[in-house]
């Protein structure tokens, strides 16, 4: 599959985000839905969905802030919980109650941002999950000094100067200088740096807070009954 064989749409949450995804392969299947990190989008897992089970009803989330859902309200605070609720409400918008199938446990893959979604709404909807793929999940870290200076930086450069500092910082963050032994794929930081720097600076900023805030806490881990598979994040 391709990208241009998903479809495009649009759900509106009760709270009033314009959620926008892409949707694709069998569309009666079990739900398969991939969520992103911060700074990504849903051409995040483009390139991953050819190599997906074709059988699952394939689903890309752009989150609020970030690709082409809008911010709902730039004068509102984004939060994780906000997030949970949104896909909360969307999971059950796709579970249509004709199709035995689709209303069956779903499996969801998160990115960083994403894999934080994706625990939370393992803790608190532990029966419609049937699986998890994380790929660098984050524990709630707004209690550490260190950790809240870092962000609370990077959101007022972005607020400043623009997203492309922190697309600058992505890149760094994620690969190692080059040296004479170890050489990294010029297209691989090309992609990571392009990605962020389509994202729109004020929601990347207020997801930098959301990520920060001290309603922000961990989840009940041991409420997920859902078989996990978690990649740890690694500089490459």
């Amino acid at each position: 599959m391709i990208a241009r064989q998903l479809n495009s749409s649009y759900f509106t949450t009760s709270s009033g985000t314009k959620l926008h995804y892409l949707q694709g392969s069998e569309p009666s299947g079990l739900l398969l839905i991939c969520l992103h990190g911060l700074g990504g989008s849903i051409e995040t897992f483009i390139p991953l969905v050819p190599s997906l089970p074709q059988t699952y009803s394939i689903v890309l989330i752009d989150f609020q802030g970030f690709g082409k859902t809008s911010l709902a309200d730039p004068s509102r605070h984004l939060s994780i919980t906000g997030h949970v609720v949104d896909l909360s409400e969307f999971v059950t918008s796709l579970q249509k109650p004709s199709s035995v199938s689709n209303a069956s446990k779903i499996v969801m893959i998160g990115h960083s941002l994403g894999a934080i979604v994706a625990l939370h709404y393992a803790a608190a909807h532990p029966e419609r999950l049937g699986g998890l793929a994380l790929l660098g999940p984050c524990r709630a870290a707004g209690h550490i000094p260190a950790v809240q200076e870092r962000m609370l930086d990077l959101a007022m450069a972005v607020r400043e100067t623009g997203i492309d500092i922190a697309a600058k910082i992505a890149v760094k963050s994620n690969f190692y200088e080059d040296t004479q032994d170890r050489k990294v794929d010029p297209a691989a930081r090309e992609a990571v740096k392009s990605e962020v720097s389509t994202s729109v600076p004020e929601g990347y900023a207020k997801t930098c807070k959301a990520l920060l805030s001290l309603d922000h806490e961990d989840p009940q881990y041991e409420k997920s009954i859902a078989r996990s598979s978690v990649l740890p994040e690694t500089k490459t």
